[in-house]
């Protein structure tokens, strides 16, 4: 668990959705902390913990030791052992300071100050057992036990960190000794620290980086006193290697080498007054400490004696070459739960010893230790789970639904279909509650479907009406047209500390060729409407048609009934209801009979009978002396001649095959502007937003333009049939609803910028269209060329019509008004 605060081991086995948070995890440890007394026996030690900056001097004389260690019978009588410390905690540094110790990491010094030591102790040294001592160059730290309490000490370990030169050599750095007292685990850490006063970020950075390093072997024995073992398996904490907060106690010693801020110039005039508080104010350590800068949540006794540093060797003499300094101090950290564990009983440096330019300094600390009754632990500790149980059930928030399915029925490709379901708080507390994500989908709803509001908060009592609205469109319908995917989804209404339900959402997607890929129309035989998810794939294998079956349906009825009588196109809005019809019929194939379609608008002697538009032009390829259904190339009769006399076996490029569409050059308005498109495709958003695109695309599938006629056409009266506008509205509504546009989005700006030159160069930003795509646009541009000649539309009108239906700016950029333009002068080239 290294994600939780220093120290705290919580449970999380028993119920994961318990304890799974800090606020919990607080809540429990204070509820155990209150019962401590039921499963703990709690007992009181004293620790002598000293430390000394020795300068690579020589062990100094054993009653200068024993002055230090200050617990030293001074005759030669026994000494009454329940009065001696139960823990002896020393710790050195610079005890090696010779060159080949740092180059070659052979110090050997520990075991000359280990036996001058042991041997100031006289009669004492008997009473002690060591536990454990490590060495790292200068560092240096050894732990006792009293003989009688040696048996309660298990699982000693320790432990080493360099930090020094290049962050690791050991002339700074930390050794540290770990030990469980009874059922209390107990940390010792000696550290020596970057020197100089200008160095303090160094030091703080080198304290974190050593609470990073410092660790030890994992060990249930680490665990806090008030968590029952068993439950520290299912934590995620045991195995994890051990940090120095995983203790109860963390007691650090050593030369921190923090020094004073500035030089107040009076400095030794103020010591030798004894003033020493005025100077701690200065204190660089308690300056970091009171930041959170280093040593955060770490506790210091006062300080009653006089900087420790730096001394001239053999006195008591401050070096008036450097600024005095505590640079020497002991400091204890508790685990939360054991806050006032440690007490400081005593806390000074030894004057009298001078063979430094430190002197020693020392603590005597008591220490709360405790034995556990395990299995009252565990009875203790299920029933504040419980009890916290049962309070968390008084405080969970329940909700109702009237139903847990929403069904939509047929959906077709641009409606927009919405349902209803109500949510009420059946509970006594305030209800937060959101769709949210699963891991299978980043967002909480499929891209087809919106849900207002998605989020929001009740009252007890409160309901709300939640709108599901279901839109399929071109950014939605490419998997749901060839069935790979279904409109179908579960989706995930989570109640913030409670439960959550699940709400399904389905529908049955009438399958349209609005909406289908290009490259999948140019390959069905008969209406997609009927066709399966294998017939889909079935028929990728087959041959396939120069263009879509539906887009030659639409522009032979143009010609037949709109060309050839007269009519105009693209200039009036068709009829909605008229406009589901003809899709209809393009999705079953059914032919559109005009005795459905046409409504005659307009003076019956403007409505000239011309000559009917020949059926489909059957092309013959190379090597072919029979053509079937699957060889058809559908062209209208103005290209019958171009065609005919191409040779199939030298395929005409882009440029060739748009030049024999060619005419004379012509501009286009200069005063034309087109809509800029808005909106990105996302899974979230309003039902407002939902509205706007569906209004848009109804726009799109109906062209219902209310621009008004340009004045040659509106003096001249021309003639026009609802029918006829609604099946051209369809036309370019069908290129507005492919998933990949006619024109690929990767070649938009190729085409802007071609729009602003020259018909050559529209013709060479369309060299690298795809086959497929260059057969459909030079269809439809035969299509449109032969309405503009005959008078039933013009070029300006077709490129405005036409600009957005072919092209699509890629995600995220949105076309200006010189964009538009150039887009408009690019379909008038290709025309």
């Amino acid at each position: 668990m290294l994600d939780q605060p220093p120290g705290v081991l919580f449970p999380t086995a028993l119920d994961a959705t318990r304890v799974s948070n800090p606020t919990k995890e607080a809540w429990i440890l204070h509820a155990l902390k209150k019962r401590r007394s039921e499963f703990l026996n709690s007992h009181t030690i004293t620790a002598f913990v000293g430390t000394w900056n020795v300068n690579g001097r020589v062990p100094a004389s054993p009653s200068a030791l024993a002055s230090w260690l200050g617990f030293i019978s001074k005759d030669s009588g026994q000494t009454e052992l329940t009065s001696l410390p139960e823990l002896l905690v020393l710790g050195f540094q610079e005890l090696d300071v010779r060159a080949e110790a740092f180059v070659y990491n052979n110090a050997v010094k520990d075991v000359e100050w280990t036996d001058a030591i042991e041997g100031c102790m006289g009669s004492t040294q008997h009473a002690y057992r060591k536990l454990a001592s490590k060495q790292l160059i200068g560092m240096f730290i050894m732990v006792y036990a009293r003989i009688d309490v040696v048996e309660l000490v298990s699982d000693v370990q320790a432990a080493s960190v360099g930090c020094g030169i290049m962050g690791m050599v050991g002339n700074k750095g930390a050794v540290a000794v770990r030990i469980v007292y009874m059922d209390t685990p107990l940390c010792f850490v000696c550290s020596h620290l970057a020197h100089d006063a200008a160095q303090v970020d160094r030091r703080n950075s080198q304290f974190h980086d050593l609470c990073k390093r410092l660790l030890f072997t994992a060990s249930t024995a680490a665990a806090d006193p008030l968590v029952p073992l068993n439950m520290i398996h299912g934590s995620g904490s045991a195995g994890r290697p051990l940090t120095v907060f995983d203790h109860s106690y963390l007691l650090w010693l050593g030369d921190l080498n923090y020094r004073l801020a500035i030089d107040t110039g009076d400095m030794a005039d103020i010591i030798a007054r004894g003033e020493h508080q005025s100077l701690l104010g200065l204190d660089q350590l308690r300056i970091a400490m009171m930041n959170k800068q280093a040593f955060a949540g770490f506790e210091e006794a006062e300080i009653g004696f006089a900087p420790t540093y730096k001394y001239v060797l053999g006195t008591s003499t401050y070096d008036e070459g450097r600024r005095p300094a505590w640079c020497d101090r002991v400091l204890w950290w508790t685990r939360p739960g054991c806050e006032g564990g440690v007490r400081s009983l005593s806390y000074d440096s030894v004057d009298s010893v001078m063979t430094s330019d430190h002197k020693p300094v020392r603590s005597r600390m008591e220490l709360d230790v405790w034995k556990v009754n395990q299995d009252c632990r565990q009875a203790v500790y299920l029933e504040v789970l419980r009890e916290l149980d049962r309070y968390e059930n008084e405080c969970i928030p329940t909700a109702t639904l009237d139903a847990t399915i929403v069904e939509f029925g047929d959906v077709a490709f641009g409606q927009l279909i919405r349902r209803s379901m109500k949510l009420a708080n059946s509970g006594q507390v305030p209800l937060e509650y959101s769709f949210v994500a699963t891991p299978s989908r980043p967002h909480y709803a499929p891209a087809w479907l919106r849900i207002a509001p998605d989020s929001g908060m009740l009252l007890p009592g409160e309901t709300v009406d939640l709108a599901f609205s279901v839109l399929v469109d071109e950014r939605t319908s490419a998997a749901l047209s060839t069935h790979a995917e279904d409109l179908s989804d579960i989706l995930v209404l989570h109640l913030n500390r409670g439960r959550d339900y699940f709400v399904q959402v389905q529908g049955n997607y009438l399958t349209s060729v609005y909406g289908t890929s290009l490259d999948i129309l140019v390959h069905c035989k008969s209406a997609v409407r009927g066709m399966t998810r294998d017939d889909f794939e079935q028929c990728l294998d087959s041959g396939q048609f120069s263009v879509p079956v539906c887009v030659w349906t639409l522009t032979d009825f143009l010609s037949r009934y709109a060309l050839d009588r007269g009519y105009s196109l693209f200039y009036w809005p068709g009829d909605r209801s008229l406009a589901c019809h003809v899709r209809e019929c393009l999705d079953r194939g059914l032919p559109l009979d005009p005795a459905d379609i046409l409504q005659w608008h307009g003076n019956s002697e403007d409505h000239v009978a011309r000559t009917v538009v020949e059926e489909p032009i059957q092309l013959m390829r190379q090597g072919s002396s029979r053509v079937s259904m699957t060889d058809q190339t559908l062209v209208p009769s103005t290209l019958h001649s171009m065609f005919s006399n191409m040779d199939m076996a030298n395929a005409p490029s882009t440029a060739e095959a748009l030049e024999r569409l060619s005419l004379d050059p012509w501009a286009v308005h200069p005063s034309y502007t087109r809509a800029v498109q808005n909106g990105q495709d996302t899974a979230t958003g309003s039902d407002s937003d939902l509205e706007s695109d569906q209004q848009e695309l109804t726009a799109d599938l109906n062209m219902l333009t209310t621009e008004a006629l340009p004045e040659a056409i509106a003096s001249a009266n021309a003639p026009h049939d609802t029918g006829v506008d609604t099946v051209a509205n369809c036309l370019v509504a069908f290129f507005a609803s492919l998933p990949e546009p006619l024109i690929p989005v990767e070649l938009y700006s190729a085409c802007v910028e071609a729009g602003g030159v020259s018909r050559a160069a529209a013709l060479e930003a369309l060299e690298v269209l795809p086959p497929g795509n260059l057969n459909v646009l030079v269809y439809l541009l035969a299509f449109l060329r032969e309405a503009v000649e005959r008078g039933a539309t013009t070029t300006t009108r077709v490129a405005h019509v036409f600009a957005d239906a072919l092209l699509r700016p890629p995600l995220g950029r949105v076309p200006s008004e010189s964009d538009n333009k150039m887009l408009c002068s690019f379909i008038a080239f290709l025309l």
